[in-house]
C-alpha cells in the first residue's frame, strides 16, 4: 500500500535529510506551528521540523528537570545524541515558555551556523498582527544574510503557492474521514500527515496526488467502528491509535498541533505576502499558549458535529504546562456541550499501551 511509502519516508527521515544535505541543500529545524516555513523555503532552505522519539531520555537530563516537557526533553535528548547534525540552523518561534527555555541550551549546547528567535504576539489582534510584519521583516533579512540570497516577492509567493497546496491535499485526506466507512484509518492518515514535516513539500505534495485518487475509489474496513476525535499537543507514538482502532474505534479528524491545526488555513495569495503570513499564523486555530481559546473550542465542537464523533480523546504530553492549564476547561466545556470526553497523559518514553487501550475501551463502551 502506498502510505507504507509515507511511513518509510518518516522512519528514515534523519538518513534522508543527509543525502539532501550531501546535494548542497540547506536544511533549517524548527519548533512549533508559529515558524512560517515559507520564509525559510523562499530562501532556499529546506524546514524540517524538529522531534521527539520513543527512545529512553539519556543526554538531556544533564540539562532540563524530569519534570518539563516530555516532548523537548526528548527532541533535546535526540539532538545531544547526533541524531541532528545535518541542521544548518535552527528557529525557535516564542510560544511556550520550554520553547523560548530551548533555544538558549540548544544554542550553547548543539554547535549549528544560524540560530533564531522569533518574536510571535500572544494575541492575535490587529496591533499584534503589525507588530508580527516587522518581526517577519527582521526574519527575512537575517535568512538573506545567513543564505547570501534576496528573497523576492515572486519566490515568497511560490513558497506560499507550494504550501498552500500541501494544505490543500491535506484537507482533501481528512474530508475522506467524513465518509460512513473512511477508506484510511486514523493511524494511516497519521502516517501520512507525519511524514509532510520532516519532507520537501514538493515532495509531499506529489506522494500525496499519487495517493488520493487510489483512496478516493478504495472501499473502507471501518464501518460500524466508534467515530472519535484525538486533541492535544504533539505525540510520537502511532501505535496510540492503533490502539484505538485495535478497541473498536477509529479517529477520523483530529485538533493537535502536527495534525490539522499545522495543515488547516492557507495563506491569502493575493495579499502582500508578509501580511499574509502574519494573518494566516496569528489568526489560525490558536494553541493554548495564545489568546483568546474559545475559537479553539468552537472550532472542535464544529468539527466533532461535522465529523459526527461520539467522543474526543484528549492526550497532553506529560508537564506540557500549556496543554494542562487549558484542558479543565476544555473538558468541562466539551462537556456541556454534548461531547463525551477522556482525558489522557502520555509521554513517547515509556508508554504504557495496555493502561490506555483499556481506558479506550472502557470510554468506548460509554459513548459508543
Amino acid at each position: 500500500m502506498m502510505i507504507s511509502e509515507f511511513q518509510e519516508a518518516y522512519r528514515n527521515r534523519h538518513k534522508l535529510a543527509e543525502g539532501w544535505k550531501k546535494t548542497g541543500k540547506k536544511i533549517f529545524g524548527y519548533f512549533c506551528n508559529y515558524t512560517p516555513e515559507e520564509l525559510i523555503y523562499a530562501a532556499g532552505i529546506t524546514p524540517v521540523r524538529i522531534r521527539g522519539s520513543s527512545e529512553n531520555v539519556e543526554l538531556a537530563d544533564a540539562h532540563l528537570p524530569g519534570i518539563c516537557c516530555s516532548f523537548m526533553r526528548s527532541a533535546l535528548d535526540q539532538a545531544l545524541k547526533g541524531k541532528y547534525s545535518y541542521l544548518d540552523g535552527a528557529i525557535f518561534p516564542k510560544s511556550c515558555d520550554m520553547t523560548r527555555a530551548l533555544y538558549s541550551i540548544w544554542k550553547r549546547n548543539i554547535k549549528l551556523p544560524y540560530y533564531y528567535f522569533l518574536p510571535v504576539p500572544g494575541k492575535s489582534t490587529d496591533a499584534a498582527v503589525d507588530f508580527f510584519i516587522e518581526e517577519l521583516h527582521l526574519f527575512k533579512e537575517s535568512l538573506e544574510k545567513y543564505a547570501n540570497k534576496k528573497i523576492t516577492e515572486q519566490s515568497l509567493k511560490q513558497a506560499i503557492k507550494l504550501y498552500n497546496e500541501n494544505r490543500a491535499l491535506a484537507h482533501e485526506l481528512y474530508n475522506l474521514g467524513l465518509r460512513d466507512n473512511p477508506p484510511i484509518s486514523g493511524s494511516e492518515a497519521f502516517a501520512v500527515l507525519r511524514a509532510g514535516l520532516v519532507m520537501p513539500k514538493e515532495e509531499h505534495n506529489a506522494m500525496l496526488r499519487k495517493l488520493l485518487p487510489a483512496l478516493s475509489s478504495a472501499k473502507g474496513s471501518h464501518d460500524g467502528k466508534v467515530r472519535l476525535m484525538i486533541a492535544g499537543n504533539t505525540f510520537e507514538t502511532i501505535e496510540l491509535l492503533q490502539a484505538v482502532e485495535e478497541s473498536g474505534g477509529n479517529v477520523v479528524i483530529d485538533d493537535i498541533d502536527i495534525g490539522s491545526r499545522y495543515y488547516f488555513a492557507a495563506v491569502d495569495e493575493n495579499a502582500e505576502p508578509l501580511r499574509a503570513l502574519a494573518e494566516r499564523y496569528l489568526r489560525k486555530i490558536p494553541c493554548p499558549c495564545k489568546h483568546p481559546a474559545e475559537p479553539r473550542l468552537y472550532h472542535m465542537l464544529e468539527l466533532a458535529k461535522e465529523y459526527r464523533v461520539k467522543g474526543v480523546i484528549l492526550i497532553t504530553q506529560k508537564y506540557c504546562d500549556t496543554h494542562l492549564y487549558d484542558r479543565p476547561w476544555l473538558e468541562s466545556s466539551l462537556k456541556a456541550n454534548g461531547v463525551p470526553v477522556l482525558v489522557v497523559d502520555h509521554s513517547d518514553t515509556g508508554w504504557a499501551g495496555g493502561k490506555f487501550k483499556t481506558m479506550v475501551q472502557a470510554f468506548m463502551e460509554m459513548v459508543g
